[in-house]
C-alpha cells in the first residue's frame, strides 16, 4: 500500500525535484523523460509523480550517468514535520498544505505544548510548525524548551499566531523561532518557508 509520501512497505521514492536536482536539469525535463517512458514512475493521487530508487539507479545506468551512492544512502530518511495547534481545523489546513509540497514528508501532529514537548523529544523533527497561544505549554515555552535541549536545539521551528499584538512575534523570535507567520497564511508564502527552513534543516544535519 502506497501513500502521498512515496512510500510503500519501507522502499524509497523520489519526487520529481530531486531527480531533477540530482541530474541538473529542470523539473520539466524529468516529466518529459517520464512521458516518453525513458524514466519510469507512478502518480499519486494528489498528482505527483514519484520514482522508485530501484527504478532511476537502472535509469543512470542505462545511459551511462554516474551513480552517486551518497544519495541513495541519504534519501533514506524522510523528512519529519510536527503541527502543534490546539484547532483541528488548523491543523488539517497545515497538513494539507503541506502534502502540497513535492517533498516526502512525515507528518506529525499535536493538540497542545505538552503533547509537542514529548514529541519533539522522541521524533527529533526537522521543523515544528506551532501556534502561539495553546493549553498547558504555549509556543513560548515550547520553544525556549526546543532551544534548551542540546537533541532538539537544532530543530528547526516555524511559529504562526492571529494575535501579532503585545510584542508576541519578539517574544516568540526571543524564544528561539526561526520564524513567525501571522494568520491567516499566505499559502504559497507559507509553503516556500517550509521549503526554505526544511533544506536549511537538512544541510545542518549534512555538516553536523
Amino acid at each position: 500500500m502506497s501513500n502521498e509520501n512515496g512510500n510503500e512497505n519501507g522502499r524509497r521514492f523520489f519526487t520529481t525535484s530531486e531527480i531533477a536536482r540530482y541530474c541538473a536539469v529542470t523539473n520539466d525535463g524529468v516529466l518529459k523523460w517520464i512521458k516518453s517512458s525513458k524514466l519510469r514512475a507512478f502518480s499519486t493521487p494528489g498528482g505527483h509523480y514519484r520514482i522508485s530508487a530501484e527504478d532511476f539507479r537502472a535509469f543512470l545506468e542505462r545511459f551511462d550517468m554516474p551513480v552517486d551512492e551518497s544519495f541513495f544512502r541519504g534519501s533514506q530518511k524522510e523528512r519529519t514535520v510536527l503541527v502543534v495547534d490546539d484547532e483541528r481545523d488548523i491543523r488539517d489546513i497545515v497538513r494539507r498544505l503541506l502534502e502540497e509540497l513535492d517533498v516526502d514528508l512525515k507528518i506529525e501532529e499535536a493538540k497542545d505544548g505538552y503533547e509537542a514537548g514529548i514529541k519533539v523529544g522522541n521524533l527529533q523533527p526537522d521543523l515544528v510548525i506551532m501556534d502561539l497561544m495553546m493549553p498547558k505549554v504555549d509556543g513560548f515555552q515550547l520553544c525556549r524548551s526546543i532551544r534548551e535541549n542540546d537533541e532538539t536545539r537544532s530543530v528547526k521551528v516555524l511559529a504562526i499566531t492571529a494575535f501579532p499584538e503585545q510584542d508576541n512575534v519578539k517574544k516568540m523570535y526571543d524564544a528561539g523561532a526561526d520564524l513567525c507567520l501571522i494568520k491567516p497564511l499566505q499559502l504559497e508564502h507559507f509553503k516556500l518557508e517550509v521549503m526554505r527552513l526544511l533544506n536549511e534543516a537538512t544541510r545542518d544535519r549534512a555538516a553536523s
